[in-house]
């Protein structure tokens, strides 16, 4: 506990801790914005984006979609790798911490910023939608009635893990390499090349399926990636229809089965990243 209070206070000090937040909300308001006008001048665009529960979709991308996702990894990224650049780890071997517990203690510090972080872009999502819907003049509706509080709940329960995988990701690159820079960079990277790869792969399944057809192709080996795995989960969270276009030409994966494939993720890249510190040389 007292050096999970510790990284908690470091995170606090972090500019990265809140200029990624703010990141996020500000382009999530201006998209808001635009939507709003756009409806109020009859730009075609659907009033259902702005109406409970299928607002919560759309807030579902910037948490936990590819913007969210990105800024995760790279925040991740920027604190663990921190500590090396800055000479922090050789400081606490010195002082005879445990490694394995002070990076545990880390990345649970990360975890709580993110949980934080995620209330807070959900908050201010609901708040945008009213400004939005305000702007357009369309009745959002109740966002905490009984059954549209179901849908709040379920984003987040379902989202958070998906982000806190990919967050441990570029937590565990980040360890390895020894490198803040590389940390976000590599862990980006990983990121967007999966995404190519598997709509890729998906592509490649489809053509190849009976002739040709773009029909569901049964669950595939790819869709079990790591970054990819964690997009079914998302799946069964609150969606905008049809958002995905590899969702509609493959089978998705089984909620239970998607989920403890994020949490087996999860515990392998932190582990990974505690045996490396374990086994580093103490003048590193």
């Amino acid at each position: 506990m007292r050096m999970l209070r510790a990284e908690l206070l470091k995170i606090r000090r972090r500019w990265a801790s809140y200029i990624v937040l703010l990141l996020l909300i500000s382009f999530m308001a201006l998209v808001y914005v635009l939507v709003g006008f756009s409806i109020h001048r009859g730009g075609g665009t659907s009033t259902a984006i702005l109406e409970f529960p299928s607002t919560y979709a759309v807030i579902d991308q910037f948490a936990f979609g590819l913007l969210g996702s990105l800024l995760a990894v790279a925040y991740a990224g920027a604190i663990a790798g921190a500590d090396w650049n800055w000479g922090v780890f050789r400081l606490v071997v010195a002082r005879g911490e445990s490694r394995g517990g002070y990076i545990v203690a880390k990345f649970a510090a990360i975890a709580i910023a993110l949980f934080i972080g995620v209330l807070i872009v959900f908050l201010a999502g609901i708040a945008l939608t009213f400004v939005a819907g305000a702007l357009a003049g369309v009745d959002v509706g109740d966002p905490l009635s009984s059954v549209r509080g179901n849908d709040l709940f379920r984003s987040i329960y379902l989202g958070y893990p998906v982000l806190l995988e990919r967050a441990a990701i570029g937590f565990a690159v980040a360890v390895l390499m020894r490198s803040q820079v590389a940390g976000i960079v590599v862990g980006i990277v990983l990121y967007i090349g999966e995404g190519i790869l598997g709509l890729l792969l998906t592509a490649i399944t489809v053509v190849n399926s009976i002739d040709g057809q773009p029909t569901a192709t049964g669950v595939q080996w790819f869709q079990f990636l790591p970054f990819s795995i964690g997009n079914e989960v998302l799946a069964h969270a609150s969606r905008l229809p049809g958002e995905d276009l590899a969702s509609n030409l493959q089978t998705a994966v089984g909620l239970e089965t998607a989920i403890i494939a994020v949490a087996i993720y999860l515990v392998l890249a932190v582990g990974v990243a505690v045996v490396s510190v374990e086994r580093s040389q103490i003048s590193s």
